[in-house]
């Protein structure tokens, strides 16, 4: 690697990134092989992205997005953008005529992923070369393929916007660091745009972004250009995004979790604020201060009172029984301390690693490599502090601390190198080590220091692999196409599957815009057989299917022991359902007589 990069840079890296992500993407092209020939990703959110993209390719409107085959016959509604669709529906028209409807959908779901991927690593690598070095740079592009948190959001078929939203955030962190403010600004703008059209996910680390950018202006005069010209075109582009893909344009009802009317008006009214002030006006740093922070007031009154729900939160609406069967489920969405602990550990290693690598980088930097590892140390603690509160995003807090490490390890290996004694080589070789991946380590000795936490999680994974997942497998879930078009009630995870691999329709999945039919699906599992049947007739349900060992049968089993799957679970079958023979690998299937 040493050799590579002792080319000129600017042709070095991308070399480097090239090799290493063809061999990464070999390794996750053949890890990934079952998940690709199935098509069905990794998750609901993939499968149910496939089912949508199929949908458009059908003639379904592009500023339509509701499942129609989700809580019929009204359909659920859906707050996903298709602008992540084009690149894949790009492909699968290309690809169809050639290799037919499923090679294409397995093309795109490979490429699209493991494109992104690339792009990721070679940003990421130039990050820490601006930074630290050509050394640095070559580190960070074979750190970013082999972290766990940035991989698992971007393998083949993994088609949902996770991937989306890590190539925006690394796209914005990199502008941070670009000598032309003003190509800085519009690429940041229109980055952060896109990310938060994407998903509202990544709006408080856009904030964060936003807060640099307004803090330098503000307080210290720097950073004009950059700040006008982001703003301007964040602007520009949310307001290009909105009309371009809704069609009630600002008399669309206001959401708390996708860009409504009420985001618009207080983007818009931020930005007239802003823009122009920052790229027209020498101002003084009062009257600087004053304007961050009647822009960020106005944007926010605005905004509440357009939509003064969204002021507890996107989900503060929910239906309370939703939220106590599913979304309090959902872990990844919770704090850390709902994590499974040795999970958490792994997840968490590289930034806080990242956190410690700053600090003494800090310490022995001069005055502009401070100023720039100023940047990266706020970012890293906002970003590893909202990590702990809402897990998932521990992805981007790995993209963040990512370059850092790579700088760390880079000065490292030129001690190594001009080191004499060996014992201390040893020791800076298992240091580097210990950095690159430390997340393996810190997770064994947790794991040594509470054998019995390791032991139950060892249990609850494998008997997640070695049972829900064979019944909930895309195999087994075929198996129901021999059923006659049927409207049926499954386990929320196992709902997409049945879309993607049948004609068939369902009652919900895990999507939280479809309410009504997530009510209805939970009530009929929990509620006495007779009130769940008056749903069942309600909802004209056709056959009721479950899977045993899934965790939410599990969960319905437990907390309403005189409910519906409660008696089902014991053999208990009421006169209005016949029991079917088992399906695939052990699906439960009842017909609705």
């Amino acid at each position: 690697m040493n050799g590579i990069l002792q080319n000129n840079s600017k042709e070095s890296l991308p070399k480097l990134a090239a090799i290493v992500w063809l061999l990464a993407a070999a390794f996750l092209i053949y890890s990934s092989w079952p998940n690709i020939v199935s098509r069905s990703g990794w998750d609901p959110d993939d499968q149910l992205r496939m089912v949508q993209l199929r949908d458009f390719l059908g003639g379904q409107s592009w500023f339509d997005t509701t499942q129609y085959r989700l809580n019929a016959p009204e359909g659920g509604p859906m707050h996903w953008s298709r602008l992540i669709e084009l690149p894949l529906a790009i492909i699968i028209i290309m690809a169809a005529p050639i290799f037919g409807q499923a090679g294409a959908e397995m093309i795109a779901g490979t490429v699209i992923p493991l494109m992104c991927f690339a792009s990721i690593a070679y940003i990421l690598g130039r990050v820490a070369m601006s930074l630290g070095g050509r050394l640095a740079g070559g580190i960070a592009v074979v750190m970013t393929m082999m972290s766990p948190a940035i991989s698992m959001q971007l393998r083949p078929m993994r088609i949902d916007h996770h991937g989306w939203q890590l190539f925006c955030a690394a796209l914005t962190l990199w502008t941070l660091f670009w000598p032309s403010a003003r190509k800085a600004g519009i690429v940041m703008g229109m980055a952060m745009a896109v990310w938060l059209h994407i998903s509202l996910e990544g709006a408080p680390a856009a904030a964060a972004f936003f807060a640099i950018l307004g803090w330098r202006w503000a307080f210290k005069g720097d950073d004009a250009q950059r700040l006008g010209w982001a703003v301007l075109a964040f602007t520009s582009v949310s307001l290009l995004l909105f009309f371009g893909t809704q069609a009630a344009g600002l008399s669309a009802t206001n959401f708390c979790d996708t860009i409504s009317p009420a985001h618009i008006y207080a983007i818009a009214a931020a930005g007239m604020l802003i823009a122009p002030s920052a790229l027209l006006l020498q101002l003084g740093r009062i009257p600087r201060v004053t304007i961050v922070l009647a822009a960020a007031v106005t944007s926010a009154v605005i905004y509440l009172n357009a939509a003064p729900d969204c002021a507890r939160g996107a989900f503060s609406t929910m239906d309370p029984v939703v939220r106590a069967y599913w979304y309090d489920m959902v872990r990844e969405g919770l704090p850390v301390w709902h994590q499974k602990w040795g999970t958490a550990i792994l997840m968490l290693a590289l930034p806080v690693v990242g956190l410690a690598t700053l600090a003494i980088l800090l310490i022995r930097a001069d005055v502009e490599q401070r100023a720039n590892y100023a940047i990266i140390a706020f970012l890293s603690v906002y970003t590893l502090l909202l990590s702990l509160l809402v897990f998932r995003t521990v992805s981007t807090a790995t993209l963040v601390a990512t370059p850092v490490v790579a700088i760390g390890v880079a000065k490292l290996f030129s001690r190594y190198r001009t080191e004499p004694v060996a014992l201390r080589r040893i020791g800076l070789v298992a240091l580097m080590v210990l950095m690159l991946i430390p997340g393996p380590y810190f997770s064994q000795i947790f794991k040594m220091l509470s054998p019995q936490t390791a032991k139950n999680q060892q249990e609850v994974a494998g008997e997640k692999g070695s049972e829900a997942g064979q019944c909930e497998s895309s195999e087994s879930v075929r198996s129901l196409d021999a059923l006659k078009q049927a409207n049926i009630v499954a386990p929320f995870d196992i709902g997409p599957k049945i879309l993607l691999n049948t004609p068939h329709s369902v009652v919900a999945s895990s999507h939280h815009r479809n309410e009504k039919g997530m009510r209805a699906h939970i009530d009929i599992y929990r509620l006495p057989p007779a009130q769940a049947r008056a749903i069942v007739q309600r909802r004209k349900v056709t056959h009721i299917v479950a899977c045993s060992d899934e965790a939410e049968m599990k969960g319905y089993a437990r907390r309403n022991r005189e409910g519906l799957w409660a008696q089902l679970a014991k053999g208990n079958t009421p006169d209005w359902l016949e029991k079917m023979p088992d399906m695939g690998e052990g699906l439960k299937v009842w017909r609705v007589r």
